[in-house]
């Protein structure tokens, strides 16, 4: 059966238990729970402030049952369509007068010519009246229909919620003047349409919708109600008792989203568990809010609990408070809690704590979750302080930019927020103007914060005006200087160790408060000692917050508002732009630009070159550098224009301006001289942490079929390296060894005769020919002599022949045999062997063996693999010959470690005995060894070299980096974390030598080019799948940032040299006009900035034939 809600009223009226029960309950949930002003749902809320709520109720008259939710979800809504309902135009047909007619249409012509009379005057002259259209706007529309229809309804459950519980509500009469009015009457019946896209989408009428649907069900969720009427006495048991021991103050709440359900009346901890406490000994005050202060605040949120002062001669105080905010999230549920009446922070896995400290000093302060605490926080700040003015204490070593988020907030909730520097304020809290000997005065405030200690120079300068007008100040303002970081010295952060609040960890553990660090004491002659501070009068350190120094400011100002009692020197400003074919600092700010910290009054900051840009960009960006050394805190700006892009390169003028305090302090505008297109402002854009840079492809490794068919240098033919490799292996054999000819036995047929000269010759005849075959005496070998063999005797010989004529080489008897002997070799022979070798075989080797084949590969042709298995044992013999210079080993050697895998024993010892020993003679060699590190002595051998990565560790890294697709998945982690760290301390690459002489220049371009291909090949770790390993080297990364600081610097190094960097890997690459960067270090620097034009960048292979090429 179901109830009705005016039968609930009625039985209340009559005092009926269960009516009364049922309204108890529903006001009790309405009143301790909000409701989303767009659907009506019941908002998260946070544990304490829920106990605080529901311990101490709000005393109110209205009784919070279902009606009220509906009323007051559409309140707002119903009150704003009374003013302004949607119109629609309409036609119809009207007898009109003629002079208001407007529009005429067929079947006005038709009337009229129905009418007597030959012309229209005679037709319309006894009646002046025509048919005419009329056109009009119309409030009968579906949706002002449904607003009547609950109108009118509403106003009957109002009128008896009035009649039984004598609570009247200001709405009911707003709906029953509107509805007496024109429009109302002009408006339709409700024939229970479906709902159209007004109803479903307009803020106001969708409200009207919502509250509808809901009142249609009402007597249905009352009746349902009824039904749980002693389920919600538990619940509502359980929360009060709660309240009450958070209350009484004995125990420890450990903050935690709510999640409520209006309409089953639930009310669950996000953990679905109940909440977690602690019993403690002492009693917790359960205060209400301090009172808000109306005056003047100076405060300093770089706290937990901030620090403020006032002129109400109070001193320094701090906020109870905590300023803490969470986001817990899970899935596709977010929930926001803001901590400010909090007990305890529980660090949860599905929550991620954000602080008022963090919103200066944490890294990743420009994600989404700062703004949003930044909101909370603010506004906080805003209930606390009623005043407009707000001077907030600002860190001296962060600039403007890096303080957006905090400065954009402050800004919208306190129309004269100020910031300034905590020295600033320092000086105005402790420094004595008496005591100013004069124009120069210096004092520095040290100040440890943020994980920073940093001295701040202050001079006092001298202005007349001044003087007179504020006597107390002896005509003496002061200028800040940039803050010097003192190395070495480094403060607590906070969250860095723990908060200043009780706090349960992720495994249920509680831990007390963690009270911040006593700030270190720096000796001022220990920054005497440090060169960029210089010469000073006073020092004074920072012990606690200077906000009294920050409200004593603010009064002596408001006493000469026009003279700024201090100066700020604003930091250097630049970006990087091309020119004259390399990257050069195009300065924004110089050094030692002062400007004077008035709200409201831009300060124009001269920019004197001209800034050229590029033709053919969709847009620019230009990443920003501050300080003398061009460090990049992660800003850039950027141009966008419907100009874009420029057909030819534009020559600008730049318009700089400073406003202290605003939004964006820096405004900076770009006007084409040529006035080609309009004026550009430019935009600051952080930058993004980019997890998904570009990384350098590997070129496709080659098939065996490939192989076969390798294409020749400029030409249309190809190359069958696998037979290269073995015709040039047998080559080799020549080389090295003289290989006795066939020899043809034959008889002399002739006695001695003697030539023109007296040597004595004959004749022989054999079988091979039926020519005859002319002897010498001098064709004999060296131990006979020719007397021995007379006409008819048998001899052998190598046969040869010259232009149809034979001849006896190596004559001697039938019987002789020659033997095998190896040649000799003197310097000049070897080294022509050497290069032979260099010349012939390492290519082929080099490029068969490369990306992990082995002969072992299934693909590998079986001809091949056989016939390598014959040649590399010759190889093996080859080393074993005493007679073969050691160089000319070598040469062998690398051959076969080439063959990483498949070299043979003694070079694997070679090669493994150099590493062990720590005396690499053959780096390459190494490198190429390692292959795809399958072996177990390959695995061994880059264990030992990544334990100790050496400048030759690393070396042999670069050349095996480029050889084996996979090599850079073998490394670990920590083994990144190492090398990387190593090839930092690497890439101090000095000066080019002053000797230019061929092998100087070779050495210097080995040195500088081997730990630029290893960083180029490490940048492949952005694609892998770890995601450690892959976050490891993007863009902002610290030590991405570092490398890529070292790239500039070796860039600049190379084109003073003017010198020509070769580079095995060839870099296919699109570069302005003029760019003189090679392509190596060019392409670096687009992977390591997260530049988008890195996507365009294509290695089209790798070079590993031999490295002395000609420079």
């Amino acid at each position: 059966m179901s109830i009705t809600l005016e039968k609930i009223y009625t039985d209340f009226r009559a005092k009926e238990k269960l009516a009364k029960k049922l309204l108890e309950q529903m006001n009790w949930f309405g009143s301790i729970t909000d409701f989303d002003p767009k659907t009506g749902a019941a908002l998260p809320k946070s544990l304490s402030g829920f106990l605080a709520k529901v311990a101490q109720p709000e005393a109110s008259e209205i009784t919070r049952d279902r009606l009220w939710r509906i009323t007051e979800h559409c309140r707002a809504s119903v009150e704003r369509l009374f003013h302004s309902l949607n119109e629609s135009p309409r036609r119809e047909h009207a007898l009109l007068p003629v002079h208001a007619v407007r529009e005429l249409d067929a079947n006005s012509f038709i009337k009229l010519s129905n009418r007597p009379g030959r012309t229209i005057r005679e037709k319309l002259a006894g009646n002046p009246y025509i048919q005419a259209v009329r056109r009009f706007q119309s409030v009968d529309l579906p949706e002002n229909r449904l607003l009547k229809a609950f109108a009118i309804r509403l106003a009957e459950m109002l009128d008896l919620r009035g009649d039984c519980l004598g609570q009247e509500d200001e709405l009911l009469s707003k709906i029953y003047l509107w509805l007496r009015s024109d429009e109302a009457q002009a408006i339709g019946n409700w024939e229970n349409l479906p709902p159209n896209n007004t109803l479903l989408a307009h803020r106001d009428y969708r409200h009207v919708w919502d509250a509808w649907r809901w009142l249609q069900t009402l007597d249905e969720d009352i009746t349902s109600d009824l039904s749980q009427l002693d389920v919600r006495e538990k619940t509502m048991r359980l929360w009060q008792q709660c309240a009450q021991m958070w209350l009484d103050g004995k125990h420890l709440f450990a903050e935690i989203p709510l999640l409520f359900d209006y309409e089953k009346f639930e009310i669950l901890p996000w953990t679905s568990k109940p909440p977690l406490f602690k019993e403690v000994k002492y009693k917790m005050p359960r205060h209400l809010r301090q009172s808000a202060s109306a005056e003047p605040i100076c405060v300093d949120i770089t706290a937990l609990h901030p620090r403020y002062a006032s002129g109400d001669g109070k001193g320094a105080q701090s906020l109870a408070a905590p300023f803490l905010w969470q986001r817990w999230q899970r899935e596709n549920e977010t929930v926001d809690i803001e901590l400010f009446g909090s007990d305890a922070v529980w660090l949860n896995p599905d929550a991620t704590t954000i602080s008022a400290p963090d919103l200066f000093f944490a890294k990743d302060n420009a994600t989404e979750l700062f703004d949003p605490a930044a909101r909370a926080f603010t506004t906080r700040l805003r209930e606390e302080f009623k005043n407009d003015t707000l001077i907030w204490l600002a860190p001296d070593f962060l600039n403007d930019f890096e303080l957006e988020v905090i400065r954009r907030n402050l800004n919208a909730r306190f129309p004269n927020a100020e910031p300034l520097p905590r020295s600033v304020a320092a000086v105005f809290a402790q420094a004595d103007p008496a005591k100013i000997t004069g124009e120069g005065y210096a004092i520095i405030v040290v100040d440890s914060i943020g994980g920073k200690t940093t001295a701040t120079k202050l001079i006092a300068k001298r202005d007349k005006d001044l003087a007179k007008r504020l006597p107390i100040t002896k005509g003496f303002y002061w200028e800040r200087c940039p803050p010097v970081v003192i190395p070495g010295e480094e403060a607590e952060r906070l969250g860095g160790s723990g908060y200043d609040i009780i706090t349960l960890d992720a495994n249920g553990r509680w831990h007390d408060a963690i009270r911040p660090a006593k700030p270190p004491f720096i000796e001022a002659a220990h920054l005497k000692r440090i060169p960029n501070i210089g010469n000073f009068a006073f020092c004074i350190n920072l012990m606690e917050s200077p906000v009294m120094g920050g409200i004593h400011l603010h009064a002596l100002q408001q006493q000469v508002a026009d003279i700024p009692l201090w100066r700020d020197q604003i930091p250097e400003l630049s970006v990087k732009v091309m020119k004259d074919g390399h990257q050069q600092r195009f300065h924004l700010v110089l050094r030692g630009t002062t400007v004077k910290p008035i709200r409201g009054k831009p300060v124009t900051i001269p920019v004197d070159e001209f800034f050229t840009l590029p033709a053919g960009r969709p847009h620019y960006s230009f990443p920003l550098y501050v300080g003398d050394k061009g460090d990049d805190f992660g800003f850039s700006a950027r141009l966008d224009s419907p100009a874009f892009p420029l057909e030819n390169k534009v020559d600008c003028e730049l318009n700089l301006t400073f406003e202290y305090g605003a939004d964006d302090p820096y405004k900076l505008v770009f006007t084409p001289r040529d006035k080609s297109f309009p004026p550009i402002r430019a935009t600051w854009r952080r930058t993004e942490e980019i997890t998904d840079a570009p990384a350098p492809e590997y070129p496709q490794p080659m098939t065996w079929a490939e192989l076969q068919r390798f294409p020749k240098q400029d030409s249309n033919k190809t190359s069958d390296l696998l037979d290269w490799v073995e015709r040039a292996i047998e080559q080799l054999d020549r080389d090295f060894y003289i290989r006795p000819k066939q020899r043809t036995t034959g008889t002399v047929n002739r006695k001695w005769l003697t030539d023109k000269i007296g040597g004595q010759f004959t004749f022989a005849t054999c079988k091979s020919t039926d020519e005859s075959v002319f002897i010498h005496q001098n064709s004999f070998v060296h131990e006979l002599s020719y007397a021995d063999f007379t006409e008819g005797a048998e001899i052998s010989f190598e046969l040869q022949e010259r232009d149809g004529k034979f001849s006896g080489w190596k004559v001697a008897g039938p019987r002789y045999k020659d033997e095998v002997r190896l040649k000799n070799f003197d310097e000049e022979s070897a080294k022509n062997l050497v290069a032979s070798i260099r010349k012939r075989l390492y290519f082929p080797v080099i490029q068969v063996w490369r990306d992990g084949r082995s002969t072992g590969d299934r693909e590998c042709p079986k001809g091949f693999a056989d016939a390598m298995k014959a040649r590399g044992e010759h190889l093996v013999a080859l080393l074993n010959e005493s007679g073969i210079p050691e160089q000319v080993k070598n040469e062998i050697r690398f051959l076969m470690a080439c063959m990483h895998k498949d070299a043979p024993e003694n070079c694997v010892q070679w090669i493994t005995g150099q590493v062990e020993g720590q005396k690499i003679r053959d780096l390459r060699a190494v490198g190429f060894a390692l292959g795809d590190v399958s072996q177990q002595w390959q695995k061994d051998l880059l264990s030992q070299l990544v334990a100790n990565p050496s400048n030759d560790a690393l070396s042999i890294l670069a050349y095996a980096i480029w050889r084996e697709q996979q090599f850079v998945e073998k490394f670990s982690l920590a083994n990144l974390q190492s090398i990387l760290n190593a090839l930092n301390i690497m890439l101090n690459i000095k000066q080019y030598p002053p000797r230019k002489d061929e092998w100087t220049a070779r050495n210097w371009i080995r040195a500088t080019t081997e730990p630029l291909e290893l960083l180029l090949g490490l940048l492949r770790t952005r694609a892998s799948s770890t995601p450690e390993i892959k976050i490891l080297l993007q863009p902002h990364q610290k030590i991405t940032k570092e490398l890529a600081k070292k790239i500039e610097r070796v860039t600049e190094i190379v084109t003073l040299s003017n010198i020509k960097l070769f580079s095995r890997v060839k870099i296919n690459i699109q570069k302005p006009s003029g760019d003189r960067t090679p392509d190596l270090l060019y392409a670096l620097r687009l992977y390591l900035t997260g530049d988008d034009g890195a996507n365009a960048i294509h290695i089209s292979s790798v070079s590993d034939g031999n490295t002395d090429e000609t420079i």
